[in-house]
């Protein structure tokens, strides 16, 4: 359902003492939902319509794919219909072929190391000069909340051959790839369809931090975690291209502050929530298995080597000169 959010009291001539005109309503579109506890992507844009709220710019928020699903928010952003859009790295990778080297598992442990990675590669850089094309400028990345691990609903997993043959859900044929390497069986799953999939067993995991699964609602549906520390989960953070740059400079000044805002915002979060998921799913059912020692090397070292199968060799080589 449309919603008004953060409706501006105060004009710009209130403000300036002048006749300047505010500006329009700025659109932002997301899949989750209006839950500051739960919902990531929603922490950020309340902090962004915050900010630009103290400019006398009224944002309206459209949750719940009101505006569409993945694919109809990523071409009504590029035709300017939506100024925000907050998308998954499905959709990014739409926009940007190398964007996929930032996805790569164990590439980065967390939000900082991700962060670090990003501003020392000039990803964003790198990104935009293929997204603009489409009319996409990614402004940065909204955290999840925690690190990427493994859910399932047969058995704990404590070490890599305990992964053998079993039934997971991918993303992608990019996790297809690494779960492979695995040496599990996975199967492109949607996510729409996940839960049927671990109901009828069509699969028995996935891959996930537990602020995933909580904000889906899956507590339920799974029995065992094991943290797998592969990697944060960024949702993006999308512009219009041509809503932005037909922005005055004060007003792109605005967007710009307005967004590292809410950025600085969502990371706090995230590390806040941390105890909270898991201690949500524990209290769901859900039991955490840590890895056995060295076994975390073993899924790393099974994931880097088809990394170049992922995305080019000469990006595996450039983006590793920015890890340790």
């Amino acid at each position: 359902m449309k919603k008004t959010f953060l409706a501006a009291t105060v004009s710009l001539a209130a403000l300036t003492g002048t006749t300047a005109v505010a500006m329009d309503d700025v659109i932002v579109a997301f899949a989750g939902t209006e839950d500051l506890q739960n919902d990531a992507e929603y922490v950020f844009i309340h902090a962004f319509a915050e900010s630009l709220a103290e400019h006398g710019v009224n944002v309206t928020v459209h949750p719940s794919n009101t505006l569409g699903k993945e694919s109809d928010r990523f071409d009504q952003t590029s035709q300017g219909l939506i100024a925000v859009n907050i998308a998954n790295g499905g959709s990014l990778m739409k926009a940007s072929k190398w964007a996929s080297t930032l996805f790569l598992p164990f590439l980065t442990s967390d939000e900082a190391s991700f962060d670090r990675v990003v501003e020392e590669s000039a990803a964003l850089d790198r990104i935009n000069d293929e997204a603009s094309r489409l009319g996409i400028k990614v402004a940065g990345f909204a955290m999840r909340g925690g690190s990427l691990g493994l859910f399932n609903t047969e058995k704990p997993v404590t070490t890599l051959e305990d992964v053998a043959d079993m039934r997971l859900r991918a993303q992608n044929g990019d996790q297809v790839t690494f779960m492979s390497e695995w040496g599990a069986k996975p199967t492109v799953v949607s996510w729409a369809e996940t839960p049927n999939a671990l109901q009828t067993g069509v699969a028995v995991g996935h891959f996930n931090p537990p602020s995933t699964v909580v904000a889906a609602g899956q507590v339920e549906l799974l029995d065992y975690f094991t943290p797998l520390e592969a990697g944060p989960v960024p949702k993006v953070i999308m512009l219009s291209d041509d809503w932005y740059s037909f922005l005055n400079e004060e007003e792109q000044g605005w967007v710009d502050d307005a967004i590292a805002t809410g950025i600085a915002v969502n990371r706090e979060w995230a590390q806040e929530q941390v105890p909270y998921f898991e201690q949500t799913i524990q209290d769901g059912g859900i039991e955490i298995t840590p890895l056995a020692e060295g076994e975390r090397a073993k899924f790393a070292e099974a994931s880097r080597s088809v990394w170049n199968q992922i995305v080019s060799q000469e990006d595996v080589d450039y983006i590793s000169q920015f890890t340790n």
